[in-house]
């Protein structure tokens, strides 16, 4: 099901014309207010994404006459020093690189294989902060270091802030901090310790998916695409359908809708149970007998 489809449905269950944009932009708006209630309801498999990251150079460039290709070779005009572009923040004049073949010089113009766009470049850091998915993240379950194969512990402030205060060490990667969000895109960042002291290591994330707002322009996409599976996809037309309901003072109409949405949300966490094997889940509370192993041959058996 597309998101016009359900915007349909909803109107059409409410009784009102499918065809004014004032009603319409109302049902979408509700369909996507009920989405994000469910989103956030449980730990959803269907939200569970992984990326990967490469860790870069920063360089500060200045005078770009464009921007840089990712992927592209750039090279020193003046060094002959080349690094392979990762992304370019043309808002903030900084170029982000890995995989350098030498030093740059200062005041060189720098100009890429691809794009054929120049800049100057000014000076380099090492890469502390990164914002590996261009979304919303509701949860981040985990970071491995690929390269090297260990993982990459998820750490609090304090403790980040404790084993790096001026923020000056170099090595392999550790430690991650969720540090918040970049003001400028209003995605999530990630600080890493310590600062990598190596570019073209790549780091895999595990995270768990926000849902975005949705425009007319979301109209023609699958549920799917929009993060929600088939099982979903009636919840969502019933918990809009509901809110309208509200909206129009009728209690009978929000009533009925409020329990098809709670049967089809009882549905899908059923469903949710069944994806991550034949695994039980005892209740927490759950006394039973235990056993202690010593070593290969004496069993203490205690219950």
């Amino acid at each position: 099901m597309i998101l016009a489809d359900a915007i349909t449905m909803v109107l059409d269950r409410v009784g009102l014309d499918e065809t004014n944009t004032a009603f319409k932009n109302k049902a979408r708006q509700y369909l996507n207010i009920t989405g994000i209630e469910i989103a956030n309801l449980l730990k959803w498999w269907w939200l569970d994404r992984a990326t990967t990251f490469k860790t870069t150079l920063t360089f500060t460039i200045t005078s770009a006459s464009g921007t840089f290709t990712v992927g592209e070779t750039v090279t020193g005009g003046t060094s002959s020093a080349t690094a392979v572009v990762d992304s370019h923040d043309t808002t903030n004049s900084l170029l982000y690189v890995y995989s350098e073949s030498a030093d740059f010089t200062a005041g060189e113009t720098i100009t890429g294989g691809t794009s054929s766009k120049t800049a100057t470049y000014a000076s380099t850091v090492n890469t502390r902060v990164y914002s590996p998915v261009s979304g919303y993240v509701t949860a981040w379950w985990s970071f491995m270091n690929e390269t090297d194969e260990w993982p990459i512990q998820i750490v609090g402030p304090d403790e980040y802030d404790l084993w790096d205060e001026d923020r000056s060490l170099t090595g392999s990667v550790y430690k991650a901090f969720i540090a918040g969000v970049n003001p400028t895109t209003g995605y999530p960042t990630v600080e890493l310790y310590y600062t990598p002291s190596t570019t073209n290591v790549t780091i895999r994330t595990r995270y768990q998916i926000g849902i975005a707002s949705w425009t007319s322009s979301s109209d023609s996409s699958e549920f799917i695409v929009l993060g929600f599976p088939q099982i979903v996809e009636s919840a969502l037309v019933y918990g809009a359908t509901k809110l309208y309901y509200e909206e129009k003072g009728d209690e009978e109409g929000a009533a009925r809708e409020g329990r098809n949405l709670a049967r089809a949300v009882q549905l899908a966490q059923k469903q949710n149970l069944a994806q991550q094997g034949n695994r039980r889940y005892p209740a927490s509370s759950q006394v039973g007998d235990f056993m202690v192993r010593t070593d290969n041959s004496i069993v203490l058996d205690a219950g």
